[in-house]
């Protein structure tokens, strides 16, 4: 599927088994955290973590956005969008999490799994500077 949007902070992707077996981005996570505490972010406190998602059905990405309803994300930024002739519905699970990078890690292999599943693209994350 092709990359349609970039997210500003952190861009990767990889195309069903377990989390684990979708390796996360650590280089480009370990150098959002960094710059994001260089920004002023003070790491010990709570971001609201944006993972970003594109499905090329509103089925996909409902069903998508159900499942991390139910793993504690809250769902939000839905929409849907056209490029070069192409539709794609896309939308946001947001967690609070702490600027650690196991954590986030985790966070991205979970969020890999959840749009091989369902057909999607995961565009990565991102969160404001939190001071």
């Amino acid at each position: 599927m092709r990359k349609l949007i970039a997210s500003a902070l952190a861009i990767f992707s990889f195309g069903t088994a377990q989390a684990s077996d979708y390796p996360p981005n650590v280089e480009m996570n370990q150098k959002t955290i960094q710059a994001l505490i260089e920004a002023g972010s003070d790491p010990l406190k709570p971001y609201p973590l944006e993972h970003h998602f594109y499905c090329f059905s509103p089925e996909s990405l409902n069903s998508l956005m159900a499942k991390g309803e139910s793993l504690g994300y809250r769902v939000d930024n839905i929409g849907e969008n056209e490029h070069e002739g192409t539709n794609y519905w896309y939308g946001d699970l947001i967690k609070e999490t702490a600027l650690d990078i196991r954590t986030i890690n985790k966070e991205n292999s979970v969020m890999l799994e959840l749009a091989d599943e369902f057909n999607g693209d995961y565009d990565g994350w991102g969160t404001p500077v939190v001071d």
